[in-house]
């Protein structure tokens, strides 16, 4: 029988989570020309006494590890070109490493094999995805006040106030010509301008985050979608590498700080799973939009990225940042069309 005849004696049974289970038996005769190269693979690996490593006779090895382990080997081997004509077969569009389980094993009897794996899933979008931004107003950002202006320029005395060579500095009076020396202004309310317009671009853009945020939940609400368990694991993890890269930046080991919150990393990531699970069906979605609206990243903002990411992270994988990168720029222009902007 051929690899595809084999797939198609299989059973396929959904699961939840955007999950299928293949479940079905390989005929003995099948594995046959697999044990020749099982049994040399257990030889080259095997330690035996008076023999080197890589250098077990392949009959010394068999008696050692005996035919049921052989066959097992055998099996693996089988898997590694079955598991692409199963798929195939059926349909699924797998994502990630299947979990596959040996159910029945015995000397010249059939092999029982279950296969899960999870599917890329089917995103339905609201009819009206267009239109959500419309039910979501545009959130006001509060105005500048003097406060606030002055705040920031009592961080900026206080700065060029630093200790040098051991002695502290008075801190300066709040003339034109200090202004002159914290940067390129003429006086001193050129510079309380210029924190004006700081202050006032970074809550139009916190303002416009909100209003973002407001679109997503309301996107996320009326979005069909069942997300795989190894999406949620893998957002989960960038979620926990950000956590101990925050922690860390503190000056605190991830151990320690768990000795804080008084969690085990376990507890600490199921009280993130909520959120991957949102940012897992949020890509998903975004992908979706991408897809129907044929949104693709700028190619040459791309390339500029790129190069200016492996200037500052040589040792990364090129294929894998270039993947990220065109990830977050085409992120960026769905969101912005889901904001209603052309």
């Amino acid at each position: 029988m051929s690899l595809t005849d084999i797939a198609k004696t299989f059973a396929l049974k959904k699961l939840p989570d955007s999950a299928v289970e293949l479940t079905g038996e390989v005929p003995f005769e099948t594995l046959a020309p697999y044990q020749a190269p099982a049994l040399k693979h257990i030889s080259e690996h095997l330690d035996l006494p008076g023999f080197r490593k890589g250098h077990v006779p392949a009959e010394m090895a068999r008696k050692k590890v005996g035919e049921i382990h052989l066959l097992e080997e055998a099996v693996e081997l089988f898997i590694q070109d079955f598991y692409p004509a199963l798929i195939t077969t059926h349909a699924v569009n797998a994502v990630g490493r299947p979990a596959i389980n040996i159910t029945k094993l015995a000397p010249q009897n059939p092999v029982g094999l279950t296969v899960r794996a999870s599917v890329y899933p089917d995103v339905t979008l609201p009819k009206n995805w267009q239109k959500i931004h419309e039910q979501v107003a545009p959130e006001p950002a509060s105005p500048t006040t003097d406060e606030e202006i002055d705040k920031t320029l009592e961080s900026l005395r206080a700065s060029s106030a630093k200790a040098t060579d051991g002695q502290a500095k008075p801190l300066p009076e709040m003339t034109d010509e200090w202004a002159k020396s914290v940067g390129a202004f003429e006086s001193l309310d050129a510079l309380k301008a210029q924190i004006t317009k700081g202050i006032t671009a970074e809550k139009e853009r916190a303002a416009k985050d909100k209003r973002r945020g407001k679109i997503i939940d309301a996107l996320l609400e009326k979005v069909s979608v069942e997300v795989p368990a190894i999406f949620i694991e893998s957002e989960l993890e960038k979620i926990l590498a950000q956590l101990k890269e925050d922690v860390s930046r503190f000056g605190l080991k991830f151990e320690e700080y768990l000795k804080q919150v008084k969690k085990t990393e376990d507890e600490v990531r199921a009280d993130f799973r909520e959120q991957a699970k949102k940012r897992a069906a949020l890509q998903l979605a975004l992908n979706k939009i991408a897809e129907v609206e044929k949104v693709e990243a700028d190619q040459a903002m791309m390339e500029q990225e790129l190069k200016h990411a492996l200037e500052h992270f040589p040792d990364a994988k090129p294929e894998l940042v270039k993947i990220h990168i065109e990830t977050v720029l085409r992120n960026e222009k769905v969101l912005k069309l889901l904001e209603g902007e052309k």
